[in-house]
């Protein structure tokens, strides 16, 4: 697999990280080549619409605990979604979030799949708006 240029830019949601950070004992970390940026985070391209890296929110002394790695943005028969690395099994995808209109830059109408809102055990349902992403070359 040849890396390409570029990046994928995500707040996944920027309430979310702004409360994470807020945390006395809350942190957003970054690996794998992305990073934690002041508007979200980058993950840069593996190839094509495939991104690589994790970001790991952590709080409430790690009670909360999400990993976001590997996003790409793929077609389905649906439209479009987001898929991340399966936190159970990252061997496996899974969706995380649909998109309403992707125009193979600009992502609109990104929301929770109910697998993505099961990652944060309630405080989010099924269709949740998200921060919509955006591919830079």
């Amino acid at each position: 697999m040849t890396a390409l240029g570029g990046h994928l830019d995500w707040g996944i949601k920027a309430s979310l990280l702004d409360y994470v950070r807020g945390m006395g004992d809350g942190t957003v970390e970054a690996a794998e080549g992305a990073e934690a940026t002041e508007t979200g985070l980058r993950f840069p391209r593996a190839i094509g619409l495939a991104f690589r890296g994790s970001v790991t929110l952590t709080a409430h002394g790690g009670m909360m605990r999400v990993t976001i790695a590997d996003p790409s943005i793929v077609e389905t028969s649906a439209g479009w979604a987001i898929e991340i690395a399966d936190p159970d099994d990252p061997s496996r995808r899974m969706a995380f979030a649909t998109i309403a209109a992707f125009d193979g830059t600009r992502a609109s109408g990104t929301a929770l799949t109910q697998d993505g809102a099961d990652l944060f055990f309630g405080p989010y349902e099924r269709g949740t708006a998200l921060d919509d992403p955006s591919v830079v070359d």
